[in-house]
């Protein structure tokens, strides 16, 4: 999210840190490493830590798998300037979970794990298949708008390696797009 957090799980946060009434998930925020803008809007939104963790989880297998025959195992562990180099594995990295934040975000808005999003309402052809089914469709654009706040996509790098990085991260938006809507 930030470039600083490990590539691990993370560990269970117990009663005191799951879904329910008082303020549970501004705890939550606080054990992410998150910018101060994106606590900011974690704390805001109930439900964010926990769709975070989710996409952190999913991203990490979806990493592992693509590298599984690689002697890189999608760990930052003794690399901790992956992130701020131009290799493959961080073009990757950049994409695969912007991917992931995309499609956990879009789904956790359809179940109903976020207060600000619901189900998505736009009056696409899949979209009215969905609702003919009684089924609730991923909100995909919420998701995605939501994101590029999140991530803070409005400022366009001056650098080269910045406009990079915005480009992964655009193409995973795109792919975890396509996945939740899947």
């Amino acid at each position: 999210l930030t470039g600083k957090e490990a590539l691990t799980h993370f560990p269970s946060l117990g009663a005191a840190g799951g879904p329910g009434p008082g303020k549970g998930h501004v705890k939550q925020c606080e054990l992410l490493q998150l910018s101060r803008k994106q606590k900011r809007l974690c704390r805001r939104e109930p439900g964010l830590a926990e769709t975070l963790r989710d996409a952190i989880r999913l991203g990490i297998l979806e990493c592992q798998f693509q590298f599984r025959s690689e002697r890189w195992n999608c760990s930052l562990e003794g690399r901790p300037s992956l992130l701020k180099r131009g290799f493959k594995e961080t073009a990757f990295l950049y994409a695969v979970s912007s991917a992931a934040l995309t499609h956990s975000l879009a789904r956790a808005c359809s179940a109903g794990r976020m207060e600000r999003c619901t189900c998505d309402d736009s009056p696409g052809l899949e979209n009215r298949k969905a609702w003919q089914w009684g089924v609730c469709g991923d909100n995909l654009k919420y998701s995605t708008k939501f994101l590029k706040k999140f991530l803070g996509q409005k400022r366009i790098g001056k650098d080269l390696r910045a406009k990079v990085d915005i480009h992964n991260t655009n193409v995973g938006i795109k792919v975890g797009a396509v996945l939740a809507g899947l």
